[in-house]
């Protein structure tokens, strides 16, 4: 049973939350660093790309379809659609494509989503 007293200070420890640093971040200006192995977007190298489509193939998702890029085929990933297992890096013969640790995706349409090749070769 709670006695008066104790039933009493207990809005008062409240109090000691006001003079705390608040937990959330003020995103987009802080945040923390991904996680040493987290899989963001990929990255692709378009000189090593040799346009075999092993990466289409093996996405669970059918998040990437080739598409003419230069005088050769290269990857186009839908981000949307991409539910960033990793398979298409780790089946790339040419280690063409890699996972980075590039967390923020962001858009206002759906066609921000769409990473040609030459999006795909650039960090953000």
């Amino acid at each position: 049973m709670k006695t008066m007293t104790s039933s009493f200070f207990e809005p008062l420890k409240l109090l000691k939350n006001l003079f705390k640093k608040p937990m959330t971040l003020i995103f987009p200006m802080e945040s923390l660093p991904p996680l040493e192995y987290y899989r963001g977007r990929q990255l692709l190298d378009p000189e090593k790309c040799v346009g075999c489509g092993m990466c289409s193939k093996v996405c669970p998702n059918d998040a990437i379809k080739m598409v003419e890029y230069g005088e050769k085929k290269c990857p186009e990933i839908h981000m949307g659609k991409c539910c960033f297992c990793g398979l298409c890096a780790e089946n790339c013969p040419t280690k063409a494509l890699e996972m980075t640790g590039d967390i923020f995706i962001a858009g206002y349409d759906k066609t921000f989503a769409v990473y040609d090749p030459e999006k795909l070769s650039h960090r953000e």
